[in-house]
This record gives C-alpha cells, sequence and structure tokens, in this order.
C-alpha cells in the first residue's frame, strides 16, 4: 500500500465519499423521509445542492490527482449499444419494484416523484446533476484514488460500489442491494466504454424515467390527482 501516492486533497475526498457521506445518509436518514411530505418544488434546492458540491469536490480533486475524467475521444457505437441494453434490462428489472413502492405506499416514491409541470422539469435538472455529479464521484475520482492507493483496481471498484449503496439508504434496506447491482453495472459500463459518457446519460435517462414513473403509477392508483396531489 503507497499512502503517499495521493495529495492530502486525494485523501480527504477518499474519506469524505466512503466515511462521511453514507454516515450523514444514514444518521439522517427519518429526517430525510419526512421531506416526502413536502413537494418537490420546496426542497429542489436541499436535493440539488448536495449534487453539486459531490460533482465540484470531484472535479477539483479529479483535476489536481492528474485523473482524465473528459477525454477527448467519443465512445464507440459498441459503448452506446452496450448502454441501451443496460438502459432496457435495469428498467425491465425494476419497473415491478417502483410499482409495488408506490401500493404499498412507502414515503420513499414520493421523494421522487414530480407531481406537476413545474416539478418535471427541476427533476430534469436534479437528474441531470446526478448524472453527472455521482458519476465522477463514484466512477471516476473514488475508484482511481482507491487504485493508487492499494494498487487494485478491484477493491476501488468494491469501495465505490458500497459507497454509492450506502449513499443511497435512504430508499430501504432491500434497495440498498439493488443499486449496489446496478452501481456494478455502471462499472462494467465505463469500463466497456473506457470513458464516463455513456455511464452519465445512462443515469440521467434512468433517473428521468424512474422520477416521472413513480408519478405515473401513482396517479394510476389514485395517489396522485389527474395533474399531481
Amino acid at each position: 500500500m503507497n499512502l503517499a501516492s495521493i495529495s492530502l486533497l486525494g485523501w480527504a475526498f477518499v474519506v469524505f465519499v466512503t466515511v462521511v457521506v453514507p454516515w450523514a445518509v444514514l444518521r439522517n436518514r427519518e429526517s430525510a423521509l419526512a421531506m416526502a411530505g413536502i413537494p418537490l418544488a420546496l426542497r429542489f434546492y436541499a436535493m440539488l445542492l448536495p449534487q453539486i458540491v459531490l460533482g465540484v469536490l470531484a472535479l477539483v480533486t479529479g483535476f489536481m490527482e492528474g485523473i482524465e475524467l473528459f477525454p477527448p475521444e467519443a465512445p464507440s457505437l459498441l459503448s452506446w449499444a452496450a448502454s441501451s441494453v443496460f438502459l432496457g434490462v435495469a428498467l425491465l428489472l425494476v419497473r415491478p419494484h417502483w410499482r409495488r413502492s408506490i401500493e404499498e405506499d412507502k414515503p420513499t416514491w414520493r421523494l421522487f416523484a414530480p407531481t406537476n409541470r413545474r416539478e418535471r422539469r427541476m427533476w430534469i435538472v436534479l437528474s441531470l446533476s446526478a448524472g453527472i455529479g455521482e458519476e465522477l464521484v463514484w466512477r471516476g475520482v473514488l475508484p482511481a484514488l482507491v487504485a493508487r492507493l492499494t494498487g487494485s483496481l478491484a477493491l476501488g471498484i468494491a469501495l465505490s460500489i458500497a459507497s454509492f449503496a450506502l449513499a443511497h439508504a435512504i430508499q430501504g434496506p432491500r434497495s440498498v442491494l439493488a443499486i449496489a447491482a446496478i452501481a456494478a453495472a455502471f462499472h462494467a459500463l465505463v469500463f466497456i466504454s473506457d470513458s464516463l459518457y455513456p455511464a452519465m446519460v445512462v443515469h440521467f435517462v434512468y433517473d428521468v424515467i424512474a422520477g416521472f414513473t413513480y408519478a405515473r403509477f401513482a396517479r394510476e392508483l389514485g395517489l396522485l390527482g389527474a395533474h399531481g396531489e
């Protein structure tokens, strides 16, 4: 293990993402769930700001550590084909889970369901910030830094998967395992494409569809009115 292979900033990033972020999410899960009763329009900035902070932190750390996050080469057609397959399979597998969450009226779905046109625009912005920022953090900078420290990219990927899943623990214990599986697939996509671009696009599209689908299912089941609550 080469403890001097990354800077103090790199160390701070690794500790923050693998320890502080999951701890904060687990510690504040109940208060975060309480936000489900607040319209998205009123909690938009509270959801957006952490994503921006993480994304900027990843950009600065990646730059200082010399990690290439935005390669000039465009991903291959194979990469985009793999991205399309991954997105289609993921949506096919998770749709029943989304509907079941609403049928059981779990509070988490209300965190992610835009209820009107204004909230749908906000949800697209949130999805874009998550698609870019989270991929920079968990598929770009973190695994690269851990690999430098340990000499093992596999360990870097494993730690990134665990951290990513725990950072989404607000969705419940069962969802953590599903999110870990999705994270592993995202890492595979990055490996295939040798780029973060396809993963960013898939992440963005997935999140947009998730929010819109939650809202549609909720309206079908009578939990939202025809044009929102």
